[in-house]
């Protein structure tokens, strides 16, 4: 008997394995294993089992065992191993890297290498001057002296520096030290704790018994508790031993025992208050009546709910939610930030109770283990998160909302490179779902979608309460530079307005997408900016580290007193950052409250969720921060909202740049006038005619959406082709050059005059993380056809000897930078 399986990693291929005849009577869709992979001990999923070979396998090929069954049944339903091999194939990713996303973190077993030293390594660590050893071969093997057995991380870890395969080969090939592989079966598991509960007859037996005071303490709190009740509160609460607990279960008058206890993701978040239900408006009534209807049909319906911001979107969604609940199907809701999800878990649980699950990247490893198991039983009928939650393992889904579907966090940026919306359409088509994507600046390629009848179309347009929309002024920075003769960050308006705001006690929000203190470091006698060593990005300053930091591979180095280039001692900071907004606003507002929110200030966990519920609460009157603090907070208080170098990212060399901006500046601008003040935002630009910041400023969606539906349908760009863009990565410039010459010779042989093949040439990023980076783009008026052909030349390029795992494939990319 014979299975096919697919590993955890960016391998395309699939691969046979000869299967004991106990395990194969077990084996299922989706199952994990232990399979041998070279000299390695791996997790695998199975794909197929099969009673023989097919018949082109090479009859040469000597078939290796499947070890181990891990899993006694597969954890991975039918409908979502479906799902899978739909991503894997539309993506071109690994089906093994697809189902792993499936299921909870750490829990897939693997060998790792162990190194340990031998007699002659011993021996060569004290007589080190007669072994010419290098330095750092002296010191791996008197680590290895101390600690006798070590992985490689930890050996690189105690040594401060890396250590490679070939430094380990060579030890091991003078017989200094052994490498061998060790299973490591430590995986993530149920957390169990203690309970004590009464037994039924002792509560009444109270009075009479002979016992000690403290006992009886117990006792009695035990009589006035829901039981069994958990051990180690038991004890804090009465400050007792645990020693007073067994005395108690010796006599029979209480048991112990142990049981799971699920870590609760919500906890440290209370406080944060939400939206009370209110009488629906007369178009949200009108739209829930036609959700209502497709509802009924039971059948996969995809909806476009295109709602201003303030709307009540989240109140139509709940709406849906209890009405999917009542008959007894489950729902998923889909957010495009973490920093969201407390906010919307905590409503949804006022109102939905306890039945809540949230799935995001920000919780703890055991958080999503034990929240992934609440869905996989049933415990949990919701589930809130962010794009990994498309995978939750719920059953009967009937109801799927991708909020904000616009995002572009809702791509996956790494193998694999789904994108959540639509893979969340592919789940709800599946199973027959109704599937609402909802926005205020729907994605281009949405609402051509409902435009031209693929999905129906409602539509919010007035706020809740009749309340208007906030007014929106562009400021030119050049005439407020004109005018006051010196650069500033704040405009004199804008500086006057924050100032009126806070003498009314009115908030404030001021946005600047750009983290950290600095942009860049700059040589005034050269010219150069210094850059990261291992990307062609420019260091960012961070005063509060006092390093220059690198935003994508996180390298960092002091600030030199010279100039590398040149030497000179003429270096200069360019630039603002989210930081030094908040060090500014501090200096020009002296008597504010005033706080920060980017990626840096909300590394702890629960960070954002505490300095939003301390906005919310009226703790803080000005918040600055990146976009984190642009889509779905309901700030009531916010009169102001302040939009910081508006147009930086319209330079970007991306066909979408008008479009991340126009969504970025108009969802930021719906923060302000949510609550019975109105509001007004000022955006400060240095190109005041772009269009796009004409219609932010005039609210119209509609106008934007025509402009650029007619660029896109002239540049043959999305909704209009099918697009892919092949980049190719490696440390060597000359390999990564020639991969991308012999890829774009395969397109070449198989791509028709129907296809457009643009490149190769170097990414925009052309260095990061210490690899070239080359790309090539394909555009395509049909899909079935590009796909057809990037399925060849990956054929082709395998039988050619090509070294595909530096070849990544970005099928409907957002992000081409």
């Amino acid at each position: 008997m014979f299975v096919q399986v697919s590993f955890p990693l960016p391998l395309q291929q699939t691969f046979f394995y000869c299967c004991p005849q106990p395990i194969y009577e077990k084996i299922q869709p989706g199952q994990r294993v232990l399979v041998p992979f070279q000299n390695r001990r791996l997790t695998a999923f199975v794909t197929k089992s099969l009673p023989k070979l097919p018949q082109d396998f090479p009859a040469n090929v000597a078939l290796r065992e499947v070890l181990d069954l891990i899993d006694e049944a597969s954890l991975i339903s039918s409908e979502l191993f479906k799902l899978s091999e739909w991503i894997s194939q539309y993506y071109f990713a690994s089906l093994g890297e697809v189902l792993k996303a499936c299921l909870p973190p750490k829990i897939n077993i693997q060998s790792k290498k162990r190194i340990t030293i031998t007699c002659a390594g011993l021996d060569a660590a004290e007589h080190s001057e007669l072994q010419r050893l290098s330095p750092k071969e002296k010191q791996i093997l008197e680590i290895l002296a101390k600690r006798q057995n070590l992985g490689i991380g930890q050996l690189a870890k105690i040594l401060g520096s890396r250590v490679t395969e070939g430094e380990l080969r060579k030890l091991a090939s003078r017989q200094y030290i052994q490498i061998e592989q060790v299973l490591d079966t430590k995986v993530m598991t149920p957390r169990l704790q203690l309970f004590v509960s009464s037994n039924p007859n002792t509560i009444e037996k109270l009075p009479s018994l002979k016992i000690t005071s403290l006992q009886r303490k117990v006792l009695e709190h035990l009589s006035s508790v829901q039981q069994p009740f958990l051990a180690q509160k038991l004890l804090a609460q009465l400050g007792i031993s645990h020693s007073a607990l067994k005395s108690l279960e010796k006599k029979g008058l209480i048991e112990l025992s142990w049981g799971r206890l699920d870590r609760d993701p919500m906890k440290g978040l209370e406080g944060i208050s939400s939206s009370p239900q209110h009488v629906h408006t007369e178009e949200q009534r009108r739209v829930l009546q036609e959700l209502y209807q497709f509802q009924q049909s039971n059948t996969f319906v995809p909806v476009l709910l295109h709602g201003v911001t303030g709307s009540g979107k989240t109140e139509v969604y709940l709406s849906l939610i209890e009405r999917t609940l009542d008959q007894k199907r489950s729902c998923m809701v889909l957010m495009p930030e973490i920093g969201l999800t407390p906010r919307v878990a905590q409503e949804f649980r006022n109102r939905l109770g306890r039945g809540i699950a949230i799935l995001h990247s920000g919780l703890a490893d055991g958080e999503r283990y034990d929240e992934w198991w609440r869905i996989k039983r049933g415990e949990a009928r919701v589930v809130i998160g962010t794009r990994s939650a498309v995978f939750a393992p719920l059953l009967d889904i009937g109801l799927i909302v991708v909020d904000e579907e616009h995002d572009p966090s809702y791509k996956q940026q790494e193998s694999p490179r789904y994108h959540a919306r639509d893979t969340a359409l592919v789940r709800g088509k599946m199973g027959n779902a109704l599937v609402v994507l909802g926005s205020a600046t729907p994605a281009i390629e949405t609402f051509y979608n409902a435009q031209t009848g693929k999905y129906k179309y409602l539509c919010l347009a007035s706020r809740v309460l009749s309340r208007p929309l906030p007014e929106v002024k562009l400021i030119d920075m050049r005439d407020d530079f004109k005018a006051s003769q010196k650069r500033s960050v704040f405009s004199t308006t804008l500086a006057a307005e924050i100032k009126e705001r806070l003498e009314r006690k009115e908030q404030i929000l001021i946005l600047l997408n750009r983290r950290g203190y600095s942009a860049s470091l700059l040589c005034r006698s050269c010219g150069q900016n210094l850059q990261c060593k291992n990307c062609s990005i420019t260091l960012t300053y961070h005063k509060a580290k006092d390093r220059l930091l690198c935003h994508y591979c996180s390298y960092e180095q002091k600030i030199p007193k010279s100039c590398p280039r040149c030497s000179s001692e003429y270096l200069y900071f360019l630039g603002e950052g989210t930081e030094k907004i908040e060090t500014l606003l501090e200096k020009t507002f002296p008597p504010a409250r005033i706080s920060r929110l980017d990626r840096d200030t909300a590394q702890k966990k629960n960070a954002h969720a505490k300095i939003l519920r301390q906005f919310q609460q009226g703790e803080t009157d000005i918040l600055a921060g990146t976009q984190m603090i642009s889509k779905g907070h309901d700030f009531h208080k916010v009169t102001l909202v302040g939009i910081l170098m508006a147009d930086q990212t319209l330079s970007f060399p991306d066909f979408r740049c008008a479009e991340r901006t126009f969504h970025l500046l108009s969802q930021m601008s719906g923060r302000a006038g949510r609550g019975d003040l109105p509001g007004k935002v000022f955006i400060q630009t240095f190109h005041p005619d772009h269009y796009c910041l004409k219609f932010v400023m005039q609210h119209d969606y509609i106008g934007f959406y025509e402009k650029e539906i007619r660029f896109r349908r002239f540049m043959h760009y999305p909704p209009f082709t099918s697009m892919a863009c092949i980049l190719v990565r490696d440390k060597s410039l000359d390999i990564a050059a020639k991969l991308i010459q012999s890829f774009a010779k395969l397109l070449a042989q198989f791509a028709d005059s129907q296809m457009r093949v643009l490149g190769p040439t170097l990414s925009p990023l052309a260095k990061l993380k210490n690899e070239h980076r080359f790309q090539l783009i394909v555009k395509s008026k049909s899909r079935l056809k590009l796909k057809d052909v990037l399925r060849k030349c990956l054929e082709q390029g395998m039988t050619e000897g090509l070294d595909l795992r530096k070849v990544h494939i970005d099928v409907d990319p957002v992000n081409i930078m």
